[in-house]
């Protein structure tokens, strides 16, 4: 049994708590918020024992074994730090840091601690991501060359909406193209060569829609978009000398179907659960095992990501 503590009382952190909430080898012990009636209330809900106006004090509650990090994303680094600083294993929401430099420091403090940290990307653990993984590394299309993705999602206009704020973190890439980086990197490898980018600003000044293209080494190319100004196909299409796979909605995807050269394509179809289960299921194999670093979310690949948004983010800055 894995004791969980949540940092954060918002939609995502309620989404959480219902998964942990159906598992026998899971429980809630509590959960903080800088607001006191907030977290008491979410615990209430969640039947969590304890309920904290600090994160300090779940990071010290020794009843604690991981913390799942759920703030808004310029917080996060400094709640990552707390947890890991009393020794909690972290999975915390994406993207980790606002930057890759912030990135790079949590991890070189979980190595030091010696604690476990994992970024909560968990559209990678997905059985339809994980069947792609294996395709393409038996080499079932071939060569892959290619891979684009699309995730945008049209928000209303609004300065003090989330995703439109600059003090709250907000921008398509931190949200939204932070996905698309990941499942490229995950069928075509972090080791990027360069990258352009183009997009939009809201009148914020945060993102509101990216274009990236990235090189591989031997010729691969990823062609990538989010934003929040716009709505898009949400899809991926994984491209190889030898065939295709095409990903409707691959943030959350439960389907796939295989194209292969001469062949009839071939629809597949997963189980429809939860995705968050996926990655509560790999943390718990982490923790169980000792382990401190994951292989199907590495670290190496969320500093990558970070790399790419700080990159792309400055292109698009400077071009107005």
């Amino acid at each position: 049994m894995i004791h969980w503590g949540i940092i954060g009382c918002g939609f995502i952190a309620g989404r959480m708590a219902a998964v942990l909430d159906g598992r026998r080898d899971a429980r809630l012990i509590g959960v903080a918020s800088r607001e006191k009636k907030k977290a008491a209330e979410f615990a209430a809900r969640w039947r969590a024992p304890a309920s904290y106006d600090s994160y300090e004090a779940l990071a010290r509650d020794p009843r604690v074994d991981a913390v799942y990090v759920a703030t808004i994303h310029p917080a996060h680094a400094a709640a990552v730090r707390l947890c890991l600083e009393q020794g909690k294993a972290v999975l915390c929401e994406k993207p980790l840091a606002m930057n890759a430099r912030e990135a790079e420091e949590l991890f070189s403090l979980a190595g030091e601690r010696r604690v476990l940290l994992m970024e909560a990307m968990w559209t990678r653990l997905l059985p339809v991501w994980q069947e792609i993984g294996r395709l393409c590394a038996e080499g079932s299309l071939g060569t892959i060359l290619g891979f684009q993705a699309d995730f945008s999602d049209a928000a209303p206009y609004d300065p003090s909406r989330r995703i439109f704020s600059a003090e709250l973190g907000g921008g398509a890439l931190l949200d939204l193209g932070v996905y698309c980086l990941h499942m490229a990197f995950a069928v075509l490898g972090d080791d990027y060569q360069t990258l352009t980018a183009v997009g939009r600003s809201a009148p914020t000044g945060v993102d509101a829609f990216a274009a990236m293209t990235l090189t591989f080494p031997r010729g691969a190319v990823a062609q990538l978009t989010c934003g929040s100004d716009v709505v898009g196909p949400r899809s991926a299409c994984i491209m190889g000398d030898g065939g295709y796979i095409e990903v409707p909605s691959f943030f959350g995807a439960r389907e796939m179907t295989v194209c292969r050269s001469g062949e009839a394509p071939q629809r597949r179809l997963f189980e429809e659960i939860d995705g968050f289960h996926y990655e509560i299921d790999e943390f718990h194999r982490l923790l169980t095992e000792g382990r401190t670093l994951s292989d199907s979310v590495p670290p190496a690949a969320t500093l990558a990501v970070q790399r790419a948004m700080d990159d792309a983010m400055a292109q698009i800055r400077a071009r107005g």
